[in-house]
């Protein structure tokens, strides 16, 4: 059963441990594996677009969330990274959905998927 305040604390938990360790993310989300957005930072509006995210989950080389375009330049048993010149777009699955985050373009994008994966495992069933 979905416990949203457990949810949220480990959201704003990764939120201020980024900024700590200068991680680089600046908006992360949840999206359940049945594509319902169960949290997002607000700086970030994914409403219409876990269908897309989904679609990079199940394979697809590229998405676009609001406007621009991401390719997939990487898949490791962490997660997916897409880039594009405006940033990064970080995926890390877990039992029952995606942790999905935006990282600035000069991110260290395999310190931060690593860094995002566990806080995903953290989230294995609580969806």
């Amino acid at each position: 059963m979905m416990n949203m305040d457990e949810i949220k604390q480990i959201i704003d938990e990764l939120g201020i441990d980024a900024f700590e360790a200068n991680i680089k993310i600046a908006g992360l989300a949840v999206v359940s594996d049945s594509g319902k957005l169960i949290i997002q930072t607000s700086n970030w509006d994914l409403t219409k677009q876990t269908n897309n995210i989904l679609n990079v989950i199940r394979g697809e080389p590229s998405i676009n969330l609001s406007g621009m375009d991401f390719n997939i330049v990487e898949k490791t048993t962490e997660g997916i990274i897409a880039s594009s010149g405006m940033g990064h777009v970080l995926f890390a699955s877990f039992q029952g959905g995606v942790l999905v985050a935006f990282a600035m373009p000069k991110a260290d994008t395999i310190k931060a998927l690593t860094f995002l994966k566990n806080y995903a495992m953290r989230l294995n069933g609580k969806l």
